[in-house]
């Protein structure tokens, strides 16, 4: 079936616009962005690899929420992680996004890394979530991920109320909440 009929055909039986896109057939990464602005920073990288038991072609919510069963993780290095992390981090910043979240990157077939999806509000759990999870391959603990995040989010609070005393009683506040 050609293109246009496809999209006449998805235009009548569900009225409303139809989106075309170019298949990405290449591997699929996540990358963790912690930081605001300029201070953004890629802090790692995974690859999602689904098992032949996943729903095919997608991280879909069911391969992430049986991913101890779908999905393998695996770390990245070297030039593909380097092109993924910049083009995240470019994302990152273009969309305005704050303290932290994930950018998701998949090759397309020339093995040129795409944006496919920003999670601005990414999970947080820390062993499920794929955020912490990324930040653990790198060394960085989830205390550490959870102070970076706050610290960012703290910057945005006006001058005056960021003095000693106030940065003091939250840390006071999050050091009770924790026990």
């Amino acid at each position: 079936m050609e293109l246009a009929a496809v999209c006449q055909e998805l235009l009548t039986k569900f009225k409303q616009p139809v989106l075309v896109e170019t298949y990405l057939p290449g591997r699929e990464f996540t990358v963790g962005i912690v930081g605001t602005g300029d201070e953004a920073e890629a802090v790692g990288i995974i690859e999602v690899v689904l098992k032949d038991s996943a729903e095919a072609h997608a991280y879909s919510y069911k391969n992430k929420e049986n991913c101890e069963e779908l999905v393998l993780y695996s770390s990245v290095d070297g030039d593909i992680a380097e092109k993924c992390k910049e083009l995240a981090v470019k994302a990152w910043k273009g969309l305005g996004c704050r303290d932290a979240g994930r950018i998701d990157v998949r090759l397309d077939a020339q093995g040129i890394p795409n944006f496919i999806e920003v999670n601005p509000l990414a999970g947080l759990h820390p062993q499920h979530s794929d955020l912490p999870i990324i930040c653990s391959t790198v060394g960085i603990s989830y205390d550490e991920l959870m102070s970076r995040i706050i610290k960012s989010a703290l910057k945005r609070l006006p001058a005056a109320s960021t003095n000693g005393q106030a940065t003091q009683l939250r840390q006071g506040e999050m050091n009770r909440n924790r026990n």
